[in-house]
C-alpha cells in the first residue's frame, strides 16, 4: 500500500489563520506571508517577499540566541520563543513563535513559523515580577531582591577580586514625623528620600528599601574607605532638607552606618551586621551623621575626594 503524499492547504486556508505564518526557502529569504501576518507587522507581503525575518530584528537578542534558534532548526528541531520584533512604525512588541523545519515537493527544505503578538500577557507577567521584587511606595528593590543583589555583588567581587561598599541607613524620628503627619505625610517623606538618595547613584549601585524607614546601598567598585565616604557624605546631607508637604516642612535626617568587602566581612550576613552595627552608633551619636564599621566617623570628618557622581 502506498501512502499518498500530503498536499500543502491551499492558500485560503493560511488567509483566514489568525496567526502570522512565514514561509521561508532554504536560504531564509521569505517566500510567503499571510494577512494576518500583514496586520500584525504594518509590512505588506510585497515589502517583505525576498527579504529575511531580520527586518523584524529590534536589536535586543543577541548572535548567541539566533545561533541556538538556527543550530535547532538545522537539527530537525521545532523552535518556540517569544521574540521582541519591530513593526514597521518602528513600534516594539512581543511575539510568541513556533518555528519548524519542513520539506516540501521534491524534498525542498523551507522553514514555517507561526506567531501572535503576546505583548499584554508579557507586560502582565513582568508587572507581576516587578511587584514581587519591588517596593510599591518607592518603587526601589525590597528585600528580598536586594539580598540577591547582595550575594551577586559578593560573588562577582570574589571571583573579580574587587571591593565594594555596603551601606545601610534610616530616618531619625521617623516614627513622630508618622504620628504628627500621618501616615501619607511619611509616605511622602520616604519617597523624597529614595528619589533624593538615587539621583546621587550611578547605574552600577544598587539602592533598596529593606524596612519601614530602612534603606540599603552597595557602591560597586569601591576600593576603599575614602571612595565610600565621599558617598555616605552626599548621601547625609541629601537627605538633611525639610520635606515639604500639604503647607508644612517635615524635618528629616538620616542615620548612616557602612563597611567594606572584604575588610569588614567575606558573607552577606556579616556585611550586614557589621553595617548595621555602625549605623546604630550613627544614631546614637545624635543621628544626621555616619559611621563606618569598626571606625567612629562624622558627617564634618567626611571627604570629598572618591567615587564620582
Amino acid at each position: 500500500m502506498t501512502r499518498k503524499r500530503q498536499s500543502a492547504p491551499p492558500a485560503w486556508v493560511l488567509e483566514s489563520l489568525p496567526d502570522a505564518i512565514v514561509v521561508a526557502n532554504a536560504d531564509g529569504s521569505i517566500a510567503y506571508v499571510n494577512r494576518a501576518f500583514e496586520e500584525l507587522t504594518g509590512f505588506t507581503r510585497r515589502e517583505v517577499i525576498g527579504r529575511t525575518p531580520a527586518l523584524l530584528k529590534s536589536g535586543r537578542h543577541d548572535r548567541r540566541f539566533y545561533g541556538r534558534l538556527w543550530r535547532a532548526l538545522r537539527a530537525g528541531r521545532a523552535v518556540r520563543a517569544v521574540f521582541l520584533n519591530r513593526r514597521k512604525s518602528g513600534a516594539l512588541f512581543h511575539e510568541e513563535e513556533i518555528i519548524r523545519r519542513v520539506r516540501g515537493p521534491g524534498g525542498r527544505l523551507a522553514f514555517v513559523s507561526a506567531g501572535r503578538d503576546v505583548s499584554e500577557r508579557v507586560r502582565r507577567i513582568e508587572s507581576l515580577r516587578h511587584a514581587a521584587t519591588h517596593d510599591p511606595l518607592t518603587g526601589l528593590p525590597n528585600r528580598a531582591l536586594f539580598a540577591d543583589r547582595l550575594a551577586q555583588a559578593v560573588s562577582h567581587a570574589a571571583r573579580q577580586r574587587e571591593r565594594f561598599a555596603l551601606v545601610i541607613f534610616d530616618l531619625d524620628g521617623f516614627k513622630r514625623a508618622n504620628t504628627r503627619f500621618g501616615h501619607a505625610g511619611g509616605d511622602t517623606v520616604l519617597r523624597a528620600v529614595a528619589r533624593r538618595t538615587r539621583r546621587l547613584l550611578r547605574e552600577a549601585d544598587t539602592l533598596a528599601r529593606i524596612g519601614g524607614d530602612e534603606f540599603a546601598l552597595i557602591l560597586a567598585g569601591a576600593a576603599g574607605r575614602g571612595d565610600a565616604e565621599a558617598v555616605l557624605e552626599k548621601v547625609r546631607a541629601a537627605n538633611a532638607r525639610p520635606v515639604r508637604y500639604a503647607g508644612s516642612r517635615i524635618p528629616v535626617t538620616v542615620s548612616i552606618g557602612a563597611c567594606l568587602y572584604p575588610g569588614n566581612g567575606r558573607r552577606e550576613s556579616t556585611l550586614r551586621r557589621r553595617a548595621d552595627a555602625a549605623m546604630y552608633r550613627a544614631k546614637r551619636a545624635g543621628g544626621d551623621c555616619w559611621r563606618f564599621a569598626r571606625t567612629r566617623w562624622s558627617a564634618s570628618r567626611a571627604t570629598t575626594k572618591g567615587l564620582s557622581l
